[in-house]
């Protein structure tokens, strides 16, 4: 009998931990994401057979600040512009993610570091070409990296 709950309690723990590939976390990051973020650093990274091929610093755009406030987002441009919309941070594949939803645009990133004061976070572009000089060159992959300060 005792023998039968183990198998039964192993076999709910397997399924359950299989259900948890794309769930949403609970308000604790959220809170964390609250507040307003400005640019610190934005860069590019070029990726050919697991080797850094190429590297570019971009220029952050100022006065772009993302405000988060529990389920919504507000993207303040430079001259007073705004976007509004909505976020989620959610747990795919043991990584933090946050979706985000605004008009025209929507996005992902994986949350790579998250401080009280500062946050950095992750996509893969499309784009994967750069130039070498005049030479326009392809990467396999394109990494879009950007760290924030509150």
């Amino acid at each position: 009998m005792k023998l039968l709950f183990w198998v039964l309690l192993s076999c709910c723990c397997a399924l359950s931990y299989g259900y948890h590939e794309k769930q949403e976390i609970p308000n604790q990051l959220n809170s964390l994401l609250t507040g307003k973020w400005t640019s610190k650093q934005v860069q590019v990274q070029y990726i050919v057979d697991s080797h850094l091929v190429h590297e570019e610093k971009l220029t952050v755009e100022k006065g772009k600040a993302y405000i988060f406030d529990k389920t919504s987002v507000r993207v303040e441009y430079q001259g007073g512009t705004t976007a509004l919309g909505s976020y989620k941070v959610m747990l795919e594949e043991e990584r933090k993610k946050i979706a985000l939803d605004l008009p025209g645009n929507s996005t992902t990133y994986s949350l790579i570091a998250i401080t009280p004061t500062s946050m950095v976070w992750q996509k893969d572009l499309e784009d994967t070409y750069y130039y070498e000089g005049f030479t326009r060159k392809s990467a396999e992959r394109a990494i879009y990296t950007e760290e924030f300060v509150r």
